[in-house]
């Protein structure tokens, strides 16, 4: 594992990838807390299908302004800081929604929720961003990403353990997954320094074959970020994908209870397994570019080709939204997970690739878009589904298409930087 400084040992850059997988498993957590009860709370706060995917909507907007608001603070404050206020902040609005007793009250929680963890991203990738060279960025991304699926992983069957307590009552999860957080902000503060964050950044030789020279991020001005093509490719990109990953993290417990009769507590060990399934994309995708950049592959060659490949599992959801209840439907879900998560560590490679000094706005301005867009998918497929619960298979069958047109749109869209300087990044 190679850093992008040598002024640190192997084992405090094990420790930085620890740390960031910690933090993304319980941004999860905390989110998947809310998704895993969507039966319970529909029926607790006698709302309908429509109703819930406005609450899980406000998250969604607090999402995307979040995205705008911490893009712009990670660029100007010192992540050391920054990193802990948003992990201490969610925390604290995840755990009040065990309290709420309004479905306006849950939708506030939920919007302030994801508001600041929105600001876990920009963080997280300024650091990978500076510890990592080129080669090995796409495998700590990776990393990074896999605490998703941790978290995922076990929300739903602590959900399970706590529903099978004598009198146990469901809104228990959030204070118990928010309590985690107030102990990462203080190991990372005991574990980060201000130097640490400040490192410059290799960029990516795209000409080359292997690793290619050292050289510093070339640099551009902020306003040329958003006229330049590249960004538009990630805009086009990160919403195909981000759009089905949510669809599923939204709608699938409630599409495998109510379309295909599951039990509740089947569906909870399924969620865990899916998403066991996506810890597992999520390092294989990152392993495997790693491993063809370390056999001399160009290391954008061997991003494109590893997102192809996960891009394709991505798409089998498009047969598994017309199967029935059974082994094969289960075990077609198990391939789209696998390739849904995988595509998010080279994303996230990619957006390291356009400005180091002003990389928070990058990939701040990329989720505020996202997530504006998830805004109002989220009570808009509610609210089809109430009119018409048979064109869910067919949604499905739609965000599938998505990660297969982003790869063809980063195939042949994303051009190659016409040369190679050394600049002075921050």
């Amino acid at each position: 594992m190679q850093s992008g400084s040598s002024d640190r040992s192997r084992a405090w850059t094990r420790g930085i990838l620890l740390l960031l997988l910690a933090a993304t498993l319980l941004n999860y957590a905390n989110r998947f807390a809310f998704t895993q009860n969507a039966t319970a709370i529909q029926r607790d706060f006698e709302t309908t299908e429509a109703g819930y995917g406005q609450v899980a909507g406000r998250f969604a907007l607090g999402f995307a302004c979040g995205g705008l608001v911490f893009g712009i603070l990670a660029d100007a404050i010192n992540i050391r800081w920054l990193s802990p206020l948003v992990v201490l902040v969610w925390s604290l609005a995840g755990m009040s929604r065990g309290w709420v007793t309004s479905l306006y009250g849950l939708g506030t929680s939920q919007f302030v929720l994801g508001l600041f963890e929105a600001g876990h991203w920009p963080c997280a990738l300024r650091t990978t961003q500076r510890t990592f060279k080129p080669a090995d960025r796409t495998w700590a991304n990776s990393v990074l990403q896999s605490g998703a699926s941790l978290g995922a992983v076990g929300t739903p069957l602590l959900v399970v353990a706590i529903l099978s307590w004598p009198s146990a009552d469901w809104r228990w999860i959030f204070p118990i997954v928010g309590i985690p957080g107030l102990v990462w902000a203080i190991i990372w503060l005991c574990h980060v320094q201000s130097a640490d964050v400040q490192r410059p950044v290799i960029q990516t030789n795209e000409a080359a074959n292997g690793l290619g020279a050292d050289q510093e991020l070339q640099e551009i001005p902020f306003w040329q970020v958003f006229v330049q093509r590249r960004w538009w490719v990630l805009l086009f990109v990160v919403v195909c994908i981000n759009t089905l990953w949510h669809y599923i993290r939204v709608w699938m417990p409630v599409t495998l209870q109510t379309d295909h009769g599951y039990t509740e507590e089947f569906v909870a060990y399924f969620t865990s397994i899916y998403y066991l399934a996506t810890f597992c994309g999520a390092l294989a995708s990152g392993w495997l570019t790693r491993y063809l950049a370390g056999r001399a592959w160009n290391v954008h060659r061997a991003r494109l080709r590893v997102f192809l490949v996960f891009g394709l599992l991505a798409s089998l959801s498009i047969p598994a939204a017309f199967l029935s209840r059974g082994p094969l439907l289960l075990a077609a879900l198990l391939f789209v997970a696998f390739g849904s998560l995988g595509l998010f560590p080279i994303y996230y490679s990619l957006n390291q690739e356009i400005s180091a000094k002003n990389q928070g706005k990058v990939g701040g301005s990329l989720g505020f878009s996202t997530w504006s867009i998830l805004f109002l998918v989220h009570p808009a497929i509610g609210a089809w589904v109430d009119a018409d619960p048979t064109i869910r298979p067919y949604l499905f069958a739609g965000v599938g298409v998505g990660p297969l047109l982003a790869y063809l749109v980063l195939r042949f869209c994303w051009g190659q930087r016409p040369e190679l300087t050394t600049a002075r990044s921050r």
